[in-house]
C-alpha cells in the first residue's frame, strides 16, 4: 500500500526493489529464448515483442469481451467491416472503407489502411433508415473459409441476444424491432448475396452513428452456429478463435500470456510485420518496471513520471511515450440499493450514496489535485465528466470543476442528516457511513489515489476501508453489479455514445454499475442521435455534461496523459488517442546487432 508520501521507501523496501531486479537479471541471463547471447536467443528476440500488461483478457470474444486488454486482441485477430481515423482538429471519427472515404484525411495525419476493411463502399438510402454495405469477394477466415454476409448477421443475433447478454446490445437500439422491445433480424439485416450486408432502423439515423453501429465485430458463422445459446459463453471456441486478421492466437496460458503468431493468409490488409506477439500477464507495477528495464518485455504502459528519470537513465535504450486524453479514472458510488436490487427487482437509493447531494460531498471531500500532483504531475487533468477535452466539438468548457472544500462538504452532509457520532463517525438514524472501497490490483496510479482518498474522507469522518481485488474477480463484480463503491476506470469511444454507461433501463445498460437513472440524460441521449450531422447535437451534449457534474452519479477524477514506456527496438509505432497499439501490426522490431546495449 502507498503512503500519501508517496516518495519515501525505508531500507527494507529498498533492498526488497534490489533483490527483485536481481532476480530478473539471474532469471534473464538463463532464458535464451528471449534476450539470450546464443544465435538462437538473439533470433528469438529479434522475432518477438513482448508486452506487459496489468490482467488478462476476459475473453477473446468480441460478443463477451469487455476489456480494454480483450480489446486490443480482438482487433488483432478478428476482421473488422471499417477503418476509422480520429480528426485531433476537430474531435471527430472519419471511417473508411476498400474505395470510400466518408471524409478526407486532413493532409499529414497518419492513416489506417482501408485495405484492412471488410467494407469495400457503404451508401445510406435518402430516408436514412437503412445502410448497405458491399463487401470484399477475397477476404477470408484462417480456416479458408469466406468471409461472407451471412457472418454479420448471425453475430449481430448472438450480440442482440438475451440469453447470451453481450455488454454491446445498445448497438442494436436503432435496428428494426428495437422500438418494440425486440430486434426482427428478418427484416432489419439483409443479406442477398454473400457480399451485400443491409441494415434497416425503424427511424432515420445519421450516417455516422449508422457506420459506428453496424460495424461490430463477427464470428464465423460456419464456426459457431451449432453452439446454443445457454452455452455460448463456456464453449471451448471461446480459448481457440477463429479469425482473419493479421494475427492469430498461438496459444493462451490464462493469467500468464497470450502469444499471438502473424497470420501468414491474412490479407486484411497483410500479415503482422512481427512474426510473435506475447501479451504477458504481470500484476505487480514493480514488477512490470523492473522487466522494461532489464529487457525482458518491450512494452510497458503506465508508467510513473516520478520513474522517467531513473528508467531512461538505466536503460538508454528505452523511451517514454504519451496518448491522451481518452482515459480517465473515477470513483463509483452505487446509487442504488444492489442488494435490494438483485433480491426484488425494486429500485430504491442506496442508504449511503442514493443522495446527489451526498454524491457531491464526496467529490468534494476528495483532493483530486493532490492526487494529480503527488503521481500524474502534468500528465493529469481535472475530470469532469466522461466527455473528453479532446473531443472539441462536444466538450463543455464552461462546467467549472467541484473545488476540494471539505468544510463545504460536511455541511451538505450535515444537512442531510448525517451527524457525527460518539466515535466521530458520521451516523444517519443508527447506520454509519462506513464502506469498503475496491480497486483491483497491480494498479500503482490507483492504489496511490484510493490512500489519499481514505484519508481526506476520514478528515470530515466518513470511515472508508480500502480493498484491493485481483482484477479479473474485481471486474466480474463490477459486471454483476456487486460492489457499492469502487475505484476504476473507462477508455471512451471517440464516438459519444453514453447510454451503455447511463442509460436508465438497467438491463439495458450493461455498463451502469452505478445504477444512476436520469429521464433527461436518456432524453438527450435519443436527441443527439437524431441529429444527421454529430455537430448539430452539440447542445444535447453541453447538456448533458451539466447533469453528470450537478448530480455526480460518480466523482469523476482526472483525465490521464497516458506514458508508455517503449523499447527503441520498435520501430513504426504511431500512438494516438486512438490507442496504444493503433497501429501495431505494422511495427518492426530492429534485428539486434542493430540496437546499441
Amino acid at each position: 500500500m502507498i503512503e500519501t508520501g508517496a516518495k519515501r521507501c525505508s531500507s527494507t523496501c529498498r533492498l526488497a526493489a534490489y533483490l527483485l531486479l536481481v532476480v530478473f537479471v539471474i532469471t534473464l541471463s538463463s532464458c535464451n529464448h528471449r534476450n539470450g547471447s546464443s544465435g538462437k536467443g538473439t533470433a528469438a528476440m529479434d522475432s518477438t515483442l513482448v508486452i506487459a500488461m496489468l490482467g488478462d483478457a476476459d475473453y477473446l470474444n468480441p460478443v463477451l469481451a469487455s476489456t480494454v486488454t480483450s480489446a486490443n486482441i480482438i482487433g488483432l485477430i478478428y476482421p473488422t467491416l471499417l477503418q476509422s481515423e480520429f480528426d485531433t482538429t476537430t474531435g471527430l471519427v472519419n471511417y473508411m472503407a476498400l474505395e470510400k472515404k466518408l471524409r478526407e484525411v486532413p493532409p499529414g495525419q497518419v492513416t489506417k489502411n482501408p485495405e484492412a476493411a471488410l467494407a469495400k463502399s457503404w451508401s445510406m438510402s435518402p430516408d436514412q433508415r437503412s445502410i448497405t454495405y458491399i463487401l470484399r469477394k477475397d477476404a477470408y477466415w484462417n480456416d479458408g473459409t469466406r468471409v461472407v454476409s451471412g457472418d454479420f448477421k448471425f453475430s449481430y443475433q448472438l450480440y442482440g441476444n438475451p440469453v447470451i447478454a453481450s455488454a454491446r446490445q445498445q448497438y442494436l437500439a436503432e435496428l428494426i424491432g428495437a422500438d418494440k422491445g425486440k430486434v426482427d433480424f428478418d427484416k432489419a439485416i439483409l443479406t442477398p448475396d454473400d457480399t451485400t450486408l443491409v441494415f434497416r432502423f425503424y427511424k432515420s439515423v445519421p450516417e455516422h452513428l449508422a457506420l459506428y453501429h453496424t460495424s461490430l465485430t463477427p464470428l464465423p458463422a460456419h464456426q459457431w452456429k451449432n453452439v446454443k445459446p445457454d452455452e455460448f459463453r463456456h464453449s471451448p471456441l471461446n480459448l481457440d478463435p477463429l479469425g482473419a486478421g493479421p494475427y492469430k492466437l498461438k496459444s493462451w496460458q490464462q493469467q500468464q500470456e497470450i502469444v499471438l503468431a502473424s497470420s501468414r493468409k491474412s490479407n486484411l490488409p497483410k500479415p503482422g510485420t512481427i512474426p510473435l506477439i506475447t501479451f504477458r500477464v504481470v500484476p505487480d507495477y514493480t514488477v512490470r518496471l523492473a522487466q522494461l528495464q532489464t529487457g525482458a518485455v518491450d512494452v510497458v504502459e503506465n508508467i510513473k513520471p516520478e520513474d522517467f528519470t531513473a528508467l531512461l537513465k538505466a536503460n538508454r535504450q528505452l523511451e517514454i511515450k504519451t496518448v491522451g486524453l481518452k482515459v480517465y479514472d473515477y470513483v463509483g458510488w452505487s446509487n442504488i440499493d444492489q442488494n435490494e436490487y438483485h433480491k426484488s427487482g425494486k429500485i430504491k437509493p442506496h442508504p449511503l450514496f442514493g443522495s446527489a447531494k451526498v454524491r457531491l460531498a464526496l467529490t468534494q471531500a476528495i483532493d483530486r489535485e493532490a492526487i494529480i500532483d503527488g503521481y500524474l504531475k502534468e500528465y493529469g487533468v481535472i475530470c469532469n465528466t466522461d466527455i473528453s477535452p479532446s473531443l472539441k466539438w462536444a466538450y463543455n468548457d464552461r462546467i467549472v470543476p467541484h473545488a476540494f472544500d471539505p468544510a463545504g462538504a460536511s455541511a451538505l452532509l450535515k444537512a442531510e442528516g448525517w451527524l457525527p457520532g460518539p466515535d466521530g463517525i458520521l451516523q444517519k438514524q443508527g447506520r454509519k457511513f462506513s464502506f469498503v472501497l475496491y480497486t483491483n490490483a497491480g494498479n500503482a496510479r490507483r492504489n496511490y489515489a484510493s490512500v489519499i482518498i481514505q484519508q481526506n474522507l476520514r478528515s470530515i469522518g466518513i470511515d472508508c476501508k480500502l480493498d484491493v481485488q485481483e482484477s479479473n474477480v474485481f471486474f466480474e463484480s463490477l459486471q454483476q453489479r456487486k460492489l457499492d463503491a469502487w475505484m476504476a476506470g473507462w477508455s471512451i469511444g471517440l464516438e459519444i455514445d453514453p447510454l451503455d454507461v447511463w442509460g436508465s433501463d438497467l438491463k439495458k445498460s450493461p455498463f451502469n454499475f452505478t445504477g444512476y437513472r436520469n429521464p433527461r440524460i436518456d432524453e438527450l441521449c435519443e436527441l443527439a442521435k437524431q441529429k444527421m450531422e454529430p455537430t448539430g447535437a452539440k447542445a444535447y451534449w453541453l447538456e448533458y455534461q451539466e447533469i453528470l457534474h450537478r448530480d455526480q452519479p460518480i466523482t469523476f477524477l482526472y483525465w490521464i496523459k497516458e506514458t508508455q514506456g517503449f523499447s527503441k527496438r520498435i520501430e513504426g509505432e504511431d500512438l494516438n488517442i486512438s490507442g496504444t497499439f493503433y497501429n501495431i501490426e505494422d511495427w518492426r522490431l530492429r534485428p539486434s546487432a542493430n540496437v546499441a546495449l
